[in-house]
């Protein structure tokens, strides 16, 4: 029993650590490349330069991009939002059942239906080679990509949180 006990604890920790490792890269890649995006367009405007570029566009993808890895990171660090005022009141069993109940019945599900559905639309956007904003760009794809992509990282967190949640309540 105590290698199956590290084993679920050694997945819930490698599974939590991917969705906070990745979401904080993201938040270090994500955060300045919007900030120099959406500085980068008034300033080569007032240059004369600006034209058709599509720096607002970019850093709305930068943004939408940090937004959807951040679900994932949202969910393993606990900064997701909760009942604290009821939850409280609760035995660690009872919030591990409830938490348990709820990423079974409703977060899980609901990552793997935008997982697929939201891989088929970056799978048909690339195919049709379908064009970003403005631009002569095929890249609505990858912009599109990001959907599943983040609620992938939401899956790996809740599974933790499950795994997490079934051992506090087969512990004695």
């Amino acid at each position: 029993m105590p290698v199956i006990i590290y084993a679920v604890n050694r997945a819930a920790l490698i599974l939590e650590q991917a969705a906070r490792k990745i979401g904080v890269a993201a938040a270090w890649a994500g955060i300045p490349l919007m900030v120099v995006l959406a500085c980068l367009e008034p300033v080569l405007r007032w240059a004369g330069l600006g034209g058709d570029l599509p720096f607002g566009e970019a850093s709305t993808a930068a943004f939408f991009a940090l937004t959807m890895t951040s679900f994932g990171y949202a969910y393993a660090a606990g900064a997701h939002v909760r009942l604290e005022v009821l939850s409280r009141r609760l035995s660690p069993r009872a919030r591990a059942a409830i938490e348990l109940t709820g990423t079974v019945l409703i977060v899980l599900p609901l990552c793997a239906v935008v997982l697929m559905d939201g891989t088929e639309s970056a799978w048909r956007s690339f195919q049709q080679a379908e064009r970003w904003a403005d631009t002569g760009l095929t890249l609505q794809w990858l912009l599109r990509a990001w959907v599943p992509a983040g609620f992938l990282l939401l899956m790996l967190a809740a599974i933790a949180s499950a795994l997490r949640a079934i051992m506090r309540l087969a512990a004695k």
